[in-house]
């Protein structure tokens, strides 16, 4: 009887995780916390034609994400229930081992390897995706185009490439001059979601 539970747990969790990677929903329920770091930049100015206005904004980057076991992931509990009938038939028939010796050395076991898959698997998964989001520091001093005009004292839309990303953001000329479009500016500070640009 045990046989046909290690047998059956071990085809029900392989079978799963095989049709998991062959329907393209590998997931391996990383769910990361960010916190804020302290790697930021922050911005002071005045703005507006007659330089009246003060604001002041500021971003920081997040600290990379936390592996935490996903114990509820459909995912982890097939991995684990393959590894417990793997390691169950193992030592029941490979090593022959009484049947309460079998499952208190298959649990241990199985509990340790699917913790290093779903880690594995969280690694491999991380390291394919990049972040998106841009520090202030880095949008201070890059070059950018404008998208939308920016009339004279207004607000129009600029497109910066900063680490391989594309940043659209509104945008003011720093001295309110008309900006036209197709025109290269830099961006000299941010203010809210405004980026603050002069002509380069």
């Amino acid at each position: 009887m045990l046989t046909l539970t290690y047998l059956g747990l071990a085809v029900l969790g392989a079978g799963y995780l095989l049709f998991s990677v062959f329907v393209g929903h590998f997931d391996f329920g990383g769910d990361g916390h960010a916190d804020a770091g302290h790697d930021g930049g922050d911005a002071h100015m005045d703005y507006g034609v007659d330089a009246s206005g003060h604001a002041s904004a500021s971003a920081h980057a997040p600290h990379a994400a936390e592996f935490h076991f996903p114990f509820f992931s459909p995912l982890a509990l097939a991995t684990l229930f393959a590894c417990i009938g793997g390691y169950g038939l193992i030592a029941l028939h490979g090593f022959r081992l009484p049947d309460t010796t079998s499952i208190l050395a298959a649990i241990p076991a199985a509990v340790v390897t699917a913790y290093l898959v779903t880690y594995a698997g969280f690694r491999i998964v991380g390291s394919s995706r990049g972040s998106s989001q841009i520090r202030l520091s880095d949008l201070e001093g890059a070059h950018a185009e404008v998208i939308t005009p920016i009339p004279k004292g207004g607000l129009g839309e600029v497109a910066a490439l900063v680490g391989g990303q594309r940043y659209t953001a509104p945008a003011r000329e720093a001295q309110g001059r008309e900006v036209p479009r197709g025109a290269q500016v830099r961006v000299l500070k941010m203010v809210g979601s405004t980026l603050i640009v002069e002509l380069s």
